[in-house]
């Protein structure tokens, strides 16, 4: 299809067509003439994926940018998508210092335990050994330890599953699997937390009242 075509199909002014080519979005059509290219449809689903990162996640062109950059250079494309998304940063850390290093091997124990392969430039990976060093030196020393860790990981393991079947061939769809990767990633992370908060609300309510019986039957006795 013409450029042209691409824009009335897809929705999208041709100037930002061509801001998103020389930003490196979107990738440039097959020449077809000195002013003129074709367009698949693979184009198309492109500029769904990202409109849906834009108005959905509400990610600015330039994450959108680095994402799909990162995923359209490496063979883990979806990995690299993920990896270049960024997020809140946090105190700061040190990644030299030996508590830094500590927390790695930490994580990337418990990661082996649940058969896991992390690459060890993953930003996953650093991104949960900053945060563990965190943990360790402000909330409890022992943070550090599998058992632990090992709680998190079985239920991170899990959402993973559901998440992604089995039968899941990104490379057989590329731009879908970016979509349902990236969007579910930035999109279903604020769940994962909100309703973790409110399963301790609930959890402490249990226990509170749980706790409170024994201490009015005494009471009455």
């Amino acid at each position: 299809m013409k450029v042209s075509e691409l824009s009335r199909r897809s929705q999208v002014p041709l100037p930002t067509i061509k801001f998103y080519i020389r930003e490196g979005l979107l990738p440039a059509g097959t020449r077809t003439g000195k002013n003129q290219a074709d367009y698949t449809e693979e184009h198309l689903e492109r500029l769904e994926l990202i409109r849906a990162l834009r108005d959905e996640a509400g990610l600015s062109v330039a994450a959108i940018g680095r994402a799909l950059t990162a995923a359209d250079s490496s063979e883990d494309f979806i990995e690299a998508a993920i990896d270049a998304i960024e997020r809140p940063s946090g105190p700061r850390v040190d990644e030299k210092s030996p508590e830094f290093r500590t927390a790695r091997d930490a994580v990337m124990s418990i990661a082996r335990a649940q058969g896991w392969e992390v690459a060890p430039e993953s930003a996953a990976l650093r991104d949960a050994a900053r945060a563990l060093t965190v943990i360790t030196r402000s909330f409890y020393a022992d943070a550090a330890t599998e058992a632990v860790l090992a709680p998190y990981a079985e239920a991170a393991s899990l959402i993973a599953r559901h998440e992604i079947p089995d039968g899941w061939r990104p490379s057989e769809a590329p731009n879908a699997a970016l979509r349902y990767a990236v969007l579910g990633t930035v999109l279903l992370e604020p769940l994962i937390l909100a309703i973790r908060r409110m399963a301790h609300v609930a959890r402490s309510r249990e226990v509170s009242q749980a706790a409170s019986v024994p201490a009015k039957r005494r009471a009455t006795e």
